[in-house]
């Protein structure tokens, strides 16, 4: 996957945001796709952070 910054991601979301207002709220692939990116990265980003905290 394509590393990108978070102005950039940002700004893929604002811009999907409205693309998605534009066709009646319904998302569109590309919303769908990017949506699901940011789902990916939080997942990672929360279980990269806890598996650091954990003590065995």
């Amino acid at each position: 996957m394509k590393v990108i910054t978070r102005n950039e991601r940002k700004i893929q979301i604002n811009f999907s945001i409205g693309m998605a207002n534009i066709d009646g709220g319904k998302p569109s692939a590309f919303t769908e796709k990017l949506l699901h990116q940011l789902k990916q990265a939080i997942i990672e980003e929360y279980t990269r952070t806890n598996a650091n905290n954990i003590d065995y």
